[in-house]
C-alpha cells in the first residue's frame, strides 16, 4: 500500500502543478485580451479623428478640381440653413398668434369689464326695486 500512496501523492502534486500552470496562462491571456481591447479602442478613436481630417482634405481637393460642384454644394447648404431658419421663425410666429388669441385682445377685456359693470348695475337696480 505504501507504493500506491506515493503514486497518489505524485498524481496530486502533478495535478496541482498543472492547475497552477493553467491558472497562470489564463491570467496572462486575460491581461493580453484587456490590453488588446484598449489598443483597439485607442486605434478606433485615432482613426475616426484622422478619417474626419481626411474627409475635409478630400472635399477641399474636390473643390479645387470641380469649382462648379463646390459652389452647388455651398448653395445647397445655404438653402438648408435658410429653410431651418424660416421654419423656426414660422413656428415662433404661430406660437405668438396662438398666445395672443388665447389671451384675447385689449378691446375684448374692456368690453368684458363694461359688460360686468352693466350686469352689476342691473343687479343693483333689481334689488333696489324689490
Amino acid at each position: 500500500m505504501a507504493f500506491r500512496k506515493s503514486k497518489a501523492t505524485k498524481a496530486t502534486k502533478t495535478k496541482e502543478a498543472v492547475t497552477d500552470q493553467v491558472t497562470d496562462r489564463t491570467d496572462d491571456l486575460m491581461a493580453a485580451l484587456e490590453a488588446a481591447r484598449e489598443a483597439i479602442t485607442r486605434a478606433t478613436n485615432a482613426a475616426s479623428r484622422k478619417g474626419a481630417e481626411l474627409g475635409k482634405e478630400a472635399t477641399r481637393a474636390a473643390d479645387k478640381l470641380l469649382p462648379e460642384r463646390a459652389r452647388q454644394r455651398r448653395r445647397e447648404a445655404a438653402r438648408r440653413r435658410n429653410r431651418k431658419l424660416l421654419a423656426g421663425a414660422a413656428g415662433l410666429t404661430l406660437l405668438g398668434v396662438a398666445f395672443s388669441r388665447l389671451a384675447g385682445g385689449k378691446g375684448d377685456r374692456e368690453r368684458l369689464e363694461r359688460q360686468a359693470e352693466h350686469d352689476a348695475g342691473r343687479a343693483a337696480e333689481s334689488t333696489s326695486d324689490a
